[in-house]
């Protein structure tokens, strides 16, 4: 458990004293940060802000400056309402979105990190910080999964939430005890925090680095649980199939059932298979002690786990039986326009070339598997649109179509070349995206209309963040002219 001794928290408390009264200006509407154990920024604040002697703090420094570390109270969304996964893009989640904290995106293995240990009834006893108390909606907390390295920015699905609490107390040194049970991981993980206000839809987001168990980090990453919701018939095909970071297949394992099966029956017998053919999969449920994957017979306990070391994604493919002997499995198509993007800017996907050979209706299943800054404005859609962020360096942004005649399903990937914009080209968002953090006088966004825009000058540029497409909308809304001007 976290704990520090009197005179240790005086000396703290004078090296924060200290450091209000450096050359940088705190923030007077910042709100809070995690205090035990240290958030990520917190840490660096603490850690000499002008001169970081800690490796990771000073790269982030040498990132995004000295200021960030004083705010280290502020990483905010205005508008977030709940809504984190949108506002909030893989990648950017320790900054919470806001290019002002990227430093604390940056993916190292050497962020500093506080060991913790539970209380006697599995729990933990988080303490944060609220520089400025607000009433709460709601606290989740998230935590990366079995065999993150860090090697990546860190996205939403490298994490599983373990935790969500209420409205609570805040004592009277405005420090919230905010009482977890921590899930049965080792090694070193990152926890994110969201605190979600009632009174206002400003959300605040916290990475905090810690070290759990022995500290020895399992060989396994864990993917996710295997769902096993329903009975399948003889002659049903479930198959696990594998791909590497850039989109490409490692491995395919299929089992074929020789009998009907429940759920349970075949999930294990799906494990077995898996567990003495793949190289790099296994499926179970995970011996901390031991850091070995067994499988039980059961439709929710088994989960998906690949090698740590590889970054690999997976999928799992359900094929039931063709009882009437007539139907034949659809087949995938994707065709993406434009084919490459450099910037910000948006991919319109379709599936309209996926066809079923007996003409029965599609269903459409969309997933982004790899890259960051990504996200689609529909996961069901036959038609959706990728919407990317400007990217820091270049990358493939690989997005994975799933289509299904309700009997049998077909998948496939297309890689999308996205690198950084033109300086020409270049626009900082795509218009409602990062709204909240657009800056007055600087911040270019492209509008709906294919033009950019600049946020006029303080004080018209406040109204740049305000939430009302149908008035501030740059190019197209009631009003838009008070907010932006046309470039």
């Amino acid at each position: 458990m976290y704990q520090s001794t009197q005179s240790g928290t005086q000396l703290r408390s004078a090296l924060i004293l200290l450091a209000f009264c450096a050359l940088p200006s705190i923030d007077s509407y910042a709100h809070g940060t995690m205090e035990a154990p240290e958030s990520r920024i917190y840490n660096c604040f603490l850690n000499n802000p002008e001169n970081p002697s800690d490796p990771a703090c000073a790269a982030a420094k040498t990132l995004g400056g000295t200021q960030q570390f004083y705010d280290w109270n502020e990483i905010n969304q205005a508008n977030a309402a709940g809504d984190h996964r949108a506002l909030v893009p893989d990648g950017q989640l320790c900054s919470g979105g806001r290019s002002k904290y990227a430093g604390m995106d940056l993916a190292r293995s050497d962020w500093q990190a506080t060991p913790i240990t539970p209380n006697a009834d599995g729990t933990f006893d988080f303490r944060f910080w609220a520089t400025a108390p607000h009433a709460t909606d709601e606290w989740l907390f998230y935590i990366t999964r079995s065999g993150y390295t860090g090697s990546e920015p860190l996205k939403w699905s490298d994490m599983f939430e373990f935790c969500r609490l209420g409205n609570l107390p805040v004592s009277a040194d405005k420090r919230y005890t905010l009482t977890c049970p921590l899930p049965e991981l080792t090694g070193k993980h990152v926890i994110y925090t969201t605190w979600q206000r009632s009174d206002s839809p400003e959300a605040f987001y916290t990475c905090t680095d810690v070290v759990l168990g022995n500290g020895t980090p399992s060989a396994w990453a864990d993917e996710g649980p295997l769902q096993a919701q329903s009975e399948l018939a003889t002659g049903s095909r479930v198959s696990l199939r594998l791909f590497n970071s850039s989109g490409n297949d490692m491995e395919t394992i299929t089992l074929e059932l020789e009998q009907d099966s429940t759920a349970a029956e075949w999930a294990l017998a799906f494990a077995n298979t898996v567990n003495t053919q793949s190289q790099y999969a296994r499926i179970g449920v995970l011996d901390l002690s031991s850091d070995t994957i067994a499988p039980v017979e059961s439709t929710s306990e088994n989960r998906v786990y690949t090698q740590a070391d590889l970054n690999l994604s997976h999928e799992v493919d359900i094929q039931p039986a063709d009882t009437n002997s007539s139907n034949n499995a659809p087949i995938a198509n994707i065709n993406a326009s434009p084919g490459s993007l450099s910037g910000a800017g948006i991919i319109n996907l379709s599936g309209a070339n996926s066809s079923d050979p007996d003409g029965d209706p599609l269903s459409y299943s969309w997933v982004i598997s790899s890259g960051t800054g990504a996200t689609l404005n529909s996961g069901s859609s036959r038609d959706v649109v990728l919407i990317l962020d400007a990217p820091a360096v270049a990358q493939n942004v690989v997005v994975e179509l799933t289509v299904s005649d309700s009997q049998a399903s077909d998948s496939t990937s297309i890689s999308i070349p996205h690198t950084p914009a033109s300086t020409g080209d270049d626009y900082d968002y795509i218009y409602p995206n990062g709204m909240g953090s657009y800056v007055p006088g600087d911040t270019v966004v492209l509008g709906s209309d294919g033009h950019r825009y600049q946020c006029r000058l303080f004080p018209e540029g406040q109204w740049c963040n305000i939430n009302s497409t149908f008035h501030y909308a740059p190019g197209t809304g009631t009003n838009w002219g008070d907010a932006w001007i046309q470039l």
